[in-house]
């Protein structure tokens, strides 16, 4: 297959690019310091051009987003609108654009985390961004057309990036092997509107 990974060099997505390219798939990986593929997701134009350099594809996957990590009593209206303009609406256009330019059949993949359901200090506004995506994946995955699948990650805190011993939203990490499934069944089984979980 062909594949995007977007964020291919983050925590996540460099364990996706890796995995996938040892699978004999061709991967193509975009992030924002990238020479070959440049892409920040809270550009509509970048996201385009991304998609423009490259052929039709098999799947898309965004490791990709960021949201501003505070205590309620000190968000800002600003500090908001981080997350909802790059871990939200970044994803939001991203399946947008990407549709446009997926071959028949594809799927897209996008990624939350465990806070959408579970409480951890200063982190009501990734909270918020991750929930509405659950709710956008759950409803726009019946108006896509030709068959595009669209489906979302939502895994705990990865060990090795975050301690082992220590709990994340109330959870343990997990192996990034376990999020690494997650992925690959949202690439290949038949499914669509999913919120694939494991903390």
């Amino acid at each position: 297959m062909k594949i995007l990974v977007i964020g291919a060099t983050g925590t996540i997505g460099s364990e996706i690019y890796n995995s996938l390219k040892k699978d004999n798939h061709e991967v193509y990986g975009a992030h924002r310091n990238s020479t070959a593929y440049p892409v920040d997701i809270t550009d509509k134009n970048s996201i385009t051009d991304v998609f423009k350099k490259l052929p039709k594809l098999d799947a898309v996957i965004n490791a990709a987003g960021t949201a501003s990590w505070k205590h309620l009593s000190e968000l800002s209206e600003e500090d908001y609108y981080v997350g909802i303009k790059s871990k939200l609406m970044g994803q939001v256009n991203l399946v947008n654009i990407a549709k446009e330019y997926v071959n028949d059949n594809a799927s897209i993949t996008l990624t939350t985390g465990i806070l959408a359901e579970h409480y951890e200090p200063n982190a009501v506004a990734l909270s918020l961004v991750n929930g509405a995506i659950h709710s956008f994946v759950n409803a726009a995955s019946n108006e896509l057309h030709r068959g595009i699948r669209l489906n979302v990650v939502a895994p705990g805190a990865i060990a090795g990036d975050f301690p082992e011993d220590k709990k994340f939203a109330g959870y343990l990490p997990i192996p990034i092997d376990q999020a690494l499934t997650l992925y690959q069944q949202s690439l290949t089984e038949n499914i669509t509107g999913q919120i694939l979980k494991k903390y």
